[in-house]
């Protein structure tokens, strides 16, 4: 049965086909070889493109697997300047972090929506941290934006507070060089919880800075020292 996907990323494989990463709704994230999607008369070849809605299909008993089907029943969405760069992002994190064949149905409606989100021209810091949030709670690195990780008890017990990626939220000071953080203002971040996302979701200045400092700090130890390329375009 054909299932919805996207393309998280391709490449070339052998002389006629590519190799494709795609987010499938039952199945996660799966590689797959497209046989001659290289050549110009193959219809593959405009579909197998990143953020265009698929209806796939593969077969295979390994890893790898053959693609065997691949439609657009849709249009596909419109990113442009920055918008464009934050789904590439959101893709590479998919591909470097997702493991294959994981069950992920929950995260693939999330993905579509930051997708639609980033097409209609949300605010970009938004939806990046919220669709970041999103994925820990998949991966499950999830932790609690009100609790002391330690002792359970509520985090506004105290002005401020320190982050420990691997823990979550501490009231005493983990490292000598790890910076305190306003409590009301953690615990403000709750909202990324929000499901779905909603359009006059927005975070305040003071919040979309704090939120990226957890999301890089909390991403970083799943993600290595491998630099994303992604973040590089923003830099251009």
């Amino acid at each position: 049965m054909p299932q919805a996907a996207y393309v998280l990323h391709r490449r070339d494989y052998q002389e006629s086909s590519l190799l494709v990463d795609l987010l499938t709704v039952n199945e996660g994230r799966v590689r797959v070889i497209a046989k001659g999607a290289k050549r110009n008369k193959n219809p593959w070849r405009a579909v197998l493109q990143a953020f265009n809605p698929l209806q796939v299909e593969y077969s295979g008993r390994h890893d790898l697997k053959t693609l065997t089907l691949a439609e657009s029943p849709g249009t596909p969405l419109s990113l442009s300047s920055h918008y464009l760069y934050s789904g590439f992002y959101l893709n590479e994190l998919l591909q470097r972090l997702l493991p294959q064949y994981a069950e992920v149905s929950e995260l693939f409606l999330a993905y579509e929506s930051a997708l639609s989100a980033l097409a209609k021209k949300q605010d970009i810091e938004t939806v990046l941290r919220w669709f970041e949030w999103q994925l820990l709670q998949q991966l499950g690195h999830a932790f609690d934006w009100r609790s002391e990780a330690e002792t359970g008890i509520t985090l506004d017990q105290q002005a401020h507070c320190y982050f420990d990626p691997e823990r979550g939220f501490l009231h005493e000071n983990p490292m000598p060089d790890a910076t305190p953080l306003d409590t009301q203002l953690v615990m403000s971040l709750e909202q990324l919880s929000q499901q779905p996302l909603v359009s006059d979701q927005v975070l305040d200045p003071a919040q979309r800075k704090l939120c990226k400092l957890i999301m890089r700090e909390a991403l970083a130890i799943h993600l290595g020292t491998k630099p994303l390329r992604s973040r590089e375009l923003f830099k251009r």
